[in-house]
């Protein structure tokens, strides 16, 4: 009987590590290297505001915060580039905001809404999609994905840079009403 709870907390554990909230960019680069795509994993994000019904959750809203010092990628060279002034610059913008509003269903479970994204000093709104994959009396877990190119947010340069332009984030979030 131990070593059935064992094995029914071990999993347990593990689907709900399966599901642990993240943040991913996507990106490659001008000249595709083996490396390619190179994914960037932010360790630090906090929910700051959130606002819906779980229910019917049109015209929901809420308020992501990003630690940019949090970003991880699978070289610490590269790491300490994308931190630099010429990227991300975290000694002087070391958090991004995402603010989602005008949340409008769009099938079964399928929503759109405006993500406001202010990072490195620069705003930029993008219409977004996402997927609400469970929702309980007081939060829902969202999933989505969205194309922007380093140019929507004035990261890196214009030209000559080795970072490709098309970059593809990705959230697995659970939201929580706030107070």
């Amino acid at each position: 009987m131990k070593r059935f709870l064992f094995a029914l907390g071990l999993s347990a554990l593990a689907a709900s590590a399966a599901r642990a909230d993240s943040i991913t960019v996507q990106g490659s680069h001008e000249k595709r290297k083996p490396t390619d795509p190179v994914t960037v994993t932010f360790e630090k994000f906090q929910v700051k505001k959130a606002k819906f019904d779980p229910k019917k959750i049109e015209g929901g809203s809420a308020e992501i915060e990003v630690d940019l010092t949090s970003l991880k990628t699978d070289s610490a060279k590269r790491d300490g580039d994308l931190k630099s002034p010429a990227y991300l610059d975290v000694a002087k913008f070391g958090t991004m905001t995402i603010a989602i509003a005008n949340v409008k269903k769009k099938a079964d479970k399928t929503y759109s809404a405006d993500a406001t994204v202010n990072i490195k000093g620069v705003t930029a709104k993008f219409p977004v999609t996402f997927d609400v994959v469970e929702a309980t009396a007081d939060s829902i877990h969202v999933k989505g994905e969205h194309a922007f190119t380093r140019k929507d947010i004035k990261l890196g340069k214009d030209e000559g840079d080795p970072v490709a332009q098309g970059l593809q984030i990705a959230v697995d979030l659970t939201l929580k009403n706030t107070p």
